[in-house]
């Protein structure tokens, strides 16, 4: 892999959403490289509904910031696939709830256990509270990037 090498003052004039996006198109090509059925986006889809069981798809595409036909394609797909599945909701029958099955839980904690061992091994030299501090960090980025 080639070296991004970074001076002292590139370094303190490069914007954070730069590092993140380098971030994120490393993981994509893992995935692409890796799994046949599984898109880069698929990650994100399948890591949300699993955290929030039973989100509804509108929901899913307001926490996502994508169209409710974006959420319905993709949804699809990934029902298709055996991964989500969606069931009536029982207090409004024309809203439909998304879970993972059995399988989508199951790729989905593989996927995790992989993406923890890497990041274990790129922070093996940093204390347990720089990496908690650094994670806090990231989520108030995020928090105020979605404010931004």
């Amino acid at each position: 892999m080639a070296s991004l090498n970074f001076d002292d003052d590139r370094l303190k004039t490069t914007p954070f959403f730069y590092f993140i996006n380098y971030i994120n198109v490393l993981h994509d090509n893992f995935l692409k490289e890796n799994f046949k059925d599984i898109t880069p986006r698929d990650f994100t889809y399948l890591s949300n509904i699993f955290y929030h069981e039973n989100i509804s798809q509108k929901e899913l595409a307001n926490l996502l910031y994508v169209s409710e036909a974006n959420i319905a394609q993709i949804v699809k797909r990934l029902e298709k696939r055996g991964y989500v599945k969606r069931e009536f909701l029982k207090d409004d029958y024309g809203k439909k709830s998304l879970s993972l099955t059995d399988k989508g839980e199951s790729i989905f904690n593989f996927l995790l256990n992989m993406i923890n061992e890497g990041e274990s091994e790129i922070f093996k030299d940093y204390s347990l509270e720089d990496k908690m501090k650094f994670k806090e960090m990231l989520y108030v980025f995020c928090e105020g990037a979605a404010e931004y």
